[in-house]
């Protein structure tokens, strides 16, 4: 579904990525992870090419970013992104954020659009609040209503970079109840986030990340129970331990 290639970008002569090359398989879910400035969110909004790369290549259900001709409004359609500072337009409400693309870009119908963006509405449990305005939601109903945003255009994968990092702890078990539902139906999906409970549940493989490299790449129970780097050792430790404190 998503394939990474030797993948290497700088900012000058900061390297934020190093030769990341994996593979996500359709239907997985995949978490990135690693200390704060690893690259992580680099890597992810390289895939919708939010992000040009210097080297390498990115495939998104055979399809090549950097190939000439590649449509990449059509092909960043066809990923949902959802970002750790919801993106919602604060003069449109929460139906109106939903419909906006799917008429523009997908030609449906307004009333189709509408039919769509309220059946997604629903499940994200806030079908009461779409005549409201995003000012008017609290953090977690804006994420969801960002997650139902991108989901109204029938994605083939979803992005996530840090989607909880911004909220109050209270709301982020409601955002991390969307998603895992949308794992538990088979949506491919890559995500940054530092909720390690979370991935240990729903993720099948994890990514680790440091200083623009992926260090591991394994599958959850392995990457939990035997991580084979020390750093992964090291930042496991100290997350668990931070989690413990927090409960």
């Amino acid at each position: 579904m998503i394939e990474i290639r030797n993948v290497s970008k700088s900012y000058g002569d900061f390297r934020v990525l190093d030769g990341c090359t994996a593979t996500v398989a359709a239907g997985s879910v995949v978490v990135l992870c690693g200390p704060s400035g690893s690259g992580k969110s680099t890597l992810i909004r390289c895939i919708n090419s939010l992000e040009t790369i210097d080297d390498g290549d990115i495939l998104v259900d055979g399809t090549s970013i950097r190939a000439p001709g590649t449509n990449l409004s059509a092909l960043r359609a066809r990923i949902g992104m959802v970002f750790q500072s919801f993106e919602l337009f604060p003069h449109r409400t929460a139906l109106e954020n939903l419909n906006l693309a799917q008429i523009h870009v997908l030609k449906r119908t307004p009333d189709a659009a509408t039919e769509r963006s309220m059946a997604l509405l629903e499940r994200v449990g806030l079908a009461d609040q779409a005549n409201k305005f995003p000012a008017t939601l609290s953090g977690g109903q804006q994420q969801r209503v960002a997650i139902a945003r991108a989901l109204a255009m029938d994605p083939v994968a979803m992005l996530f970079d840090e989607p909880t990092s911004a909220l109050d702890p209270e709301m982020i078990c409601e955002v991390l109840d969307v998603m895992g539902s949308l794992a538990e139906q088979g949506m491919t999906m890559m995500i940054v986030t530092h909720e390690m409970a979370f991935a240990r549940r729903v993720a099948d493989r994890v990514l680790f990340m440091e200083r623009g490299r992926i260090l591991e790449d394994r599958d959850t129970a392995s990457f939990f129970t035997e991580p084979h780097t020390a750093r992964a050792r090291d930042f496991l430790s100290k997350i668990l331990q931070h989690d413990i404190a927090q409960a």
